[in-house]
């Protein structure tokens, strides 16, 4: 699928760095610092992917859609199935389909792209999921209510920041899994699973604090951009690669802090 494999992390000293502090059973708060220090350059090497692109231009799109005269016209434009306008259910699970009908080229797509997928699903499930009446008893017409509500500046922002802070975690997890296991267990760091829960409620902690640096300026683009109609795949792609950069400098700068 000409896919490019995030491989370049394992052998760098601050990779290093983050498995001697799991040998030594540092705090959890240390390791998810080191852990977003060490796979920090990935976010910048992102810049350019177009699945992930894609699918931040989906999230700005989708509200659109439901605010539109023709909400299962607008979802069939954008690549989702017909019937997809029916439930939250349908469009999470049509989001990375709609990507691949979005994207045609194969070329330079990252292992990062594609987490973007699932954190672009994740976010829409949690968030407009939450404002939904119940699982059951909410109507096509309550879910298309909700989505569009998203269609504000601010309820983008809150959007974005959350889709930013969901793939910054994943992009850490990605590498920490890697070695976790080898310190799990009796008598190793992380020897039971409340310990082992902590450390990932402090690395999802950690990212969720980073990503409100997306949230101060997506309110912003999202509402000019959109008033100058000029929310299109390119922009989408300038607004992503801009938060990527921001996302780096402030996990850089958290690391400063706590020094």
């Amino acid at each position: 699928m000409g896919h490019v494999r995030l491989g370049k992390l394992a052998s760098s000293r601050k990779w290093r760095d983050v498995v001697a502090l799991l040998s030594r059973g540092a705090d959890v708060s240390v390791l998810a610092d080191a852990v977003a220090t060490a796979a920090e350059n990935e976010l910048i090497s992102a810049r350019g992917d177009p699945v992930l692109a894609c699918a931040v231009w989906l999230l700005t799109q989708l509200p659109l859609a439901a605010r539109s005269d023709n909400f299962a016209a607008e979802l069939t434009k954008l690549g989702f199935a017909r019937g997809s306008e029916h439930s939250l259910f349908n469009i999470v699970a049509g989001l990375s389909q709609a990507v691949d009908r979005q994207v045609t080229s194969s070329q330079d797509r990252s292992d990062l792209g594609e987490l973007a997928r699932q954190a672009a699903a994740e976010s829409l499930s949690i968030l407009v999921g939450a404002q939904m009446p119940t699982l059951f008893g909410s109507s096509a017409e309550d879910f298309r209510i909700e989505l569009a509500k998203f269609a504000s500046k601010d309820r983008f922002a809150l959007l974005a920041r959350d889709f930013f802070a969901r793939l910054t975690y994943k992009t850490l997890d990605y590498y920490i899994s890697r070695v976790l296991p080898d310190f799990i267990g009796p008598g190793r760091p992380l020897p039971s699973l409340g310990q082992q829960d902590a450390f990932h409620a402090g690395l999802q902690h950690h990212c969720s604090e980073a990503s409100v640096i997306v949230e101060t300026f997506a309110a912003g683009w999202f509402s000019k951009a959109n008033f100058q109609g000029k929310l299109t795949p390119q922009a989408a792609q300038g607004f992503t690669d801009y938060a990527l950069k921001k996302l780096r400098n402030e996990l850089r700068a958290r690391r400063a802090d706590d020094a």
